[in-house]
């Protein structure tokens, strides 16, 4: 296990914590840790961690306190209008907003992993509680994309996986969709999102990104293979009900 040395940067925009903390929400940004700072500090915004691309971290704010990352955001049938409260941020800088494997570079993913151990032990964060900004907000943001390493990260005990030799019973997309966690009131989003997570040769990818910061998702989005799509929502299913079960 590597040692990271945590920079210490902290934000003014917060507020204090009254609830407990239950998610880690991965987000991605096409600046530099320096350039994140300052605009997390125009636009009043701040997360827990920014990590570079050279594998620094910063820390902008203590997780004792509520940082302003999320926005508005719900998961698991969540009736919060933002996950704030309950959630750590962590920023990951990444060029295309991570539509390409290399945004993300293997000292990033490896400060990554230091920092996830640290923060699961201390606040014992359930593995299907790792999520991406797309997952929790599927209207509003693509990332931290469709490069992201979640499969690896998975291996390591920090989010879910699947595999597609075991399936959920149930065939109903929407269904499948809010067992997961997914919020279904804009469908077509929430299918973009989730093959931005899970199927990526299914997500679009956006040359301007601008443009995909603009319109995070395509307004009537079906995958092209949707029996595939269908087959490892089934499988993505059953993978988030075994790692709830185990959690028991």
């Amino acid at each position: 296990m590597i040692d990271v040395e945590i920079k210490k940067v902290h934000s003014k925009h917060f507020r204090k914590r009254t609830g407990d903390i239950e998610y880690i929400i991965l987000h991605c940004s096409a600046f530099s840790i320096e350039k994140q700072l300052e605009l997390l500090d125009e636009y009043k915004l701040s997360v827990h961690y920014i990590i570079g691309q050279n594998g620094d971290i910063v820390e902008n704010l203590d997780t004792k306190f509520v940082a302003y990352h999320a926005g508005i955001s719900s998961w698991n049938g969540s009736l919060e209008k933002s996950l704030n409260e309950y959630s750590i941020g962590i920023e990951l800088e990444a060029p295309t907003l991570g539509q390409l494997k290399s945004d993300f570079t293997q000292k990033q993913f490896e400060s990554l992993v230091y920092l996830l151990n640290k923060l699961v032990k201390k606040h014992k964060i359930k593995r299907e509680n790792i999520l991406g900004h797309s997952d929790i907000s599927p209207t509003l943001k693509p990332d931290p994309g469709v490069g992201f390493f979640w499969k690896e990260l998975a291996c390591k005990g920090f989010g879910v996986w699947y595999d597609r030799r075991t399936l959920s019973k149930i065939t109903d997309e929407k269904e499948l969709l809010v067992r997961i966690g997914y919020n279904i009131d804009n469908i077509y989003a929430t299918r973009h999102q989730f093959c931005r997570h899970f199927l990526g040769c299914e997500a679009n990818f956006y040359k301007d990104v601008k443009i995909l910061v603009d319109e995070p998702y395509i307004c009537d989005f079906l995958p092209i293979n949707f029996d595939k799509y269908l087959k490892t929502l089934r499988a993505v299913a059953q993978s988030f009900d075994k790692s709830r079960n185990n959690n028991i």
